[in-house]
């Protein structure tokens, strides 16, 4: 078994959608919850709060263009584009690049739907993923 550059597009490609989804997962789970309960927004949890939701925001977009750029790589290089999963796939990361944007830019990241949301999608494009 011999391992192949798109061996480690792919392996790129896991690792950026893992540190997407699993940090959406950390901090939904572990986070959150625990700034909710110090006070929130307006406690001094949110000194500590803020500057991690920024690092992991910034981190998240460029795992999900990194994965944006290798995934494109991966269906061109198996002439995938015109198969049903793939463009199931690829409409639910142009809603999670939306949902993203809403969230970033409109919301400043304060909605709680759209968090979940995210995640929800970001979990449906894993199981569509498995798929392919």
């Amino acid at each position: 078994m011999g391992i192949d550059g798109w061996d480690v597009v792919l392996w790129i490609h896991l690792l950026a959608m893992a540190f997407f989804v699993g940090g959406q997962l950390f901090l939904g789970a572990a986070v959150v919850p625990v700034f909710r309960a110090q006070g929130g927004i307006d406690s001094p949890a949110h000194a500590w709060m803020q500057p991690i939701a920024r690092r992991f925001g910034w981190g998240s977009l460029i795992a999900l263009g990194i994965a944006l750029v290798t995934g494109a790589a991966m269906a061109s290089n198996q002439d995938l584009w015109r198969e049903t999963w793939l463009n199931v796939k690829m409409t639910l990361v142009l809603v999670a690049i939306i949902l993203v944007a809403i969230h970033v830019f409109v919301t400043k990241g304060s909605n709680r739907l759209l968090q979940g949301l995210i995640l929800i999608d970001s979990l449906a494009i894993v199981l569509v993923a498995t798929a392919l």
